[in-house]
């Protein structure tokens, strides 16, 4: 470093202060809609960040990459007719599994198979025994849950688990 160069200290600490009023006066703002007709599943955390960059986005399917080294984009897929439901109901279940007390090995599990489903409804003519195996193995490995079983269990969360069981077994078109 050269000799005459000296960190402003007070100067950065000045530009802090004013960069956290201007948050302060702008707060992000996330609209959030939610269904909860279908479900009791608790809701998933909300994070406010006021201390940060803003980033406004408008329009349908607007996404952002931040902070990522490598980004890999898919197209948007459309469902196929009648697996709507199952669909939401998988999105869903996987949004809020970290509610649901399970053993690393079963949520992996259960994330692969739904994934599998979630892969199989956006087929022009999706495999009916590949979606009725994989919701079998979604609602067999929840079922400790729901009955429970499972040591960490409360009634809320063996509640959400029989009611993710008996709504994907009425979700399945055929």
């Amino acid at each position: 470093m050269a000799r005459g160069f000296k960190i402003n200290k007070q100067g950065i600490r000045n530009i802090s202060r004013e960069i956290e009023r201007e948050f302060a006066k702008n707060p992000v703002r996330v609209p959030l809609e939610a269904d909860h007709t279908t479900l009791s599943l608790p809701p998933a955390t909300t994070v406010n960040n006021y201390h940060g960059p803003v980033v406004t986005v408008t329009g349908d399917h607007a996404q952002i990459a931040w902070g990522n080294r490598d980004v890999q984009q898919r197209g948007v897929e459309q469902i196929t007719p009648g697996y709507d439901r199952l669909a939401q109901l998988v999105t869903d279940l996987l949004a809020n599994l970290h509610a649901f007390p399970l053993e690393d090995a079963d949520g992996t599990e259960l994330r692969a198979s739904a994934d599998t489903v979630l892969c199989e409804v956006v087929k022009p003519v999706p495999d009916e025994g590949v979606i009725r195996r994989s919701v079998t193995m979604i609602k067999g490995l929840l079922a400790p849950v729901g009955t429970g079983a499972n040591k960490a269990v409360t009634e809320e969360t063996t509640e959400a688990a029989r009611e993710v069981i008996d709504a994907l077994g009425t979700a399945l078109p055929f």
